[in-house]
C-alpha cells in the first residue's frame, strides 16, 4: 500500500515545486529575491516579526535621510552576509524603498559599488547602531513609534 502511494507523493511534490517556481518567475526579480531571502524574517509585506526582526514597511526610507542610516541598511547582517550578488542586492534595496517606503520622495538609488563597499563592514552591534541612527533622524518620532518594540528610546527628548 505504502509503495503504491510513492508515485502520487512524488508527482504531487513535483507539481507543487513546478507551480511555485513558475509563480516566482511571474513576478519582478527584486520581489522574488525579497520572498526568497527576506520575507522569512521581515514578513511578506515588510511588517516584521515581533522578537525576530523589525518592520521595514513604512520605515526603510527614513534611513536614507542620513549617510550613516543609508549605510546601516546595507550593513545589517541579513543584508551584508546575503548570498545575493552586489548588483542584484542594490536593485533589491531600491525596490524595497520604492515598494515599502512610507514616503514617495525621490531618493538616491543604491549602486552596485556602494553595496559592495558597505557590506564588507557588517555591523557587530545592530541594536545600538540602529538606536543611535533613529535618535538623529529628522523624522525620528515616526520611526520611534514604529520601532518601539525593537529598541528603548527616551521619547521625551524627541518632542
Amino acid at each position: 500500500m505504502a509503495r503504491s502511494l510513492l508515485p502520487i507523493v512524488f508527482f504531487s511534490a513535483l507539481a507543487f515545486f513546478s507551480i511555485s517556481s513558475q509563480m516566482l518567475l511571474a513576478i519582478p526579480r527584486e520581489q522574488a529575491l525579497y520572498f526568497l531571502h527576506c520575507a522569512g524574517c521581515h514578513g511578506l509585506k515588510g511588517e516584521g516579526i515581533a522578537g525576530v526582526s523589525p518592520q521595514i514597511a513604512q520605515t526603510i526610507d527614513f534611513f536614507l535621510l542620513s549617510p550613516e542610516g543609508r549605510k546601516y541598511v546595507i550593513q545589517v547582517p541579513g543584508v551584508a552576509f546575503s548570498s545575493i550578488p552586489d548588483d542584484a542586492l542594490a536593485e533589491l534595496l531600491n525596490w524595497l524603498i520604492l515598494n515599502f517606503g512610507q514616503t514617495k520622495r525621490k531618493f538616491q538609488k543604491y549602486t552596485t559599488q556602494e553595496v559592495a563597499v558597505a557590506r564588507k563592514e557588517p555591523l557587530l552591534d545592530v541594536d545600538e547602531t540602529r538606536k543611535r541612527i533613529l535618535q538623529t533622524l529628522p523624522d525620528k518620532i515616526t520611526l520611534i513609534k514604529s520601532w518601539q518594540r525593537y529598541a528603548t528610546f527616551n521619547t521625551k527628548s524627541t518632542k
